[in-house]
């Protein structure tokens, strides 16, 4: 996992969010800049829309309460519904570059894990979702305390 510039990372609340509650209802939107290397986590009660483009390059992530406890849901779109680029390599970039997007998250929002650390213990599931089976995974990334 490659070392994750901190002043690299923007992070915006929005509806009621703030820094330090709620947990569940917590959505993130991660996306970046390929031309800064910056990394803007939007924390809000639903993904940030606005901040979508046509790459559809953005990562999801929620708080699930599941019956065996919390955990952050996430999904990514490898392809399907007109999005560009060959699947394949989306796929491979998305795989790789999650790291990144996680150290985001849990950088972004920082003062949630620091008041309630036991929330670093969280496993994180991401779905890539493809039309295509040998993409169509959920894979499971770890706790999210890994990513600090």
């Amino acid at each position: 996992m490659r070392e994750l510039n901190p002043q690299k990372v923007f992070v915006q609340y929005r509806d009621r969010m703030i820094p330090y509650e709620p947990v569940i209802g917590r959505k993130y939107t991660i996306t970046h800049s390929d031309t800064t290397a910056e990394l803007f986590v939007f924390v809000a009660q639903n993904y940030a829309e606005d901040q979508i483009t046509s790459m559809r390059d953005e990562v999801r992530v929620a708080w699930e309460q599941g019956k065996e406890g919390l955990a952050l849901i996430g999904s990514v779109i490898v392809d399907g519904n007109g999005v560009p680029g060959n699947a394949s390599i989306r796929n491979k970039i998305f795989y790789n570059e999650m790291p990144t997007a996680l150290q985001a998250l849990r950088q972004g929002d920082r003062f949630l894990f620091d008041k309630e650390p036991n929330l670093d213990n969280t496993p994180v599931f991401i779905h890539f979702i493809s039309d295509n089976p040998n993409f169509n995974k959920i894979y499971n990334f770890g706790i999210i305390g890994i990513y600090k």
